[in-house]
Parts: C-alpha cells; structure tokens; sequence
C-alpha cells in the first residue's frame, strides 16, 4: 500500500484550486507539455473516480498508486 503522507503530497502539488481532489485540468496542468490528450487524462479519472464527481480524491489517488505497485 502507498504512503498516504506521499500521496497527500502528490496530491497537493497538483491540486491548484486546494479542493483536496484533482480534476482534468488541473492534471492536465501538471502534465505540462506533454502529449497526453484531455481525453486520456478525463478517461483515467473515470477509471479511478468511485464516487463518479468527475475528480479524484486522496482515497481514489491510493487506489490508483496501489494498482501500478507504488
């Protein structure tokens, strides 16, 4: 299971708006220039969003770290 302070951290970094979830954008944002589409990133946080708010929480962003081995 990972760190949840290590997620929190993560999870700060990103969330721009200090909602305590991350949505498109905001990922987006972090993603910089990347050539990952506004699709891609909307269809990974439907993957991992439970509770279907369209944005993913610290429970949603364990999930997701515990599903890739981190």
């Amino acid at each position: 299971m990972p760190c949840s302070q290590t997620v929190m951290t993560f999870l700060k970094r990103i969330d721009k708006d200090s909602s305590g979830t991350i949505d498109a954008r905001e990922l987006l944002e972090a993603l910089g220039d990347s050539r990952i589409k506004e699709e891609q990133v909307q269809r990974f946080i439907e993957q991992y969003d439970k509770n279907k708010d369209g944005k993913l929480d610290l429970s949603e962003l364990m999930d997701f770290f515990e599903s890739i081995g981190l």
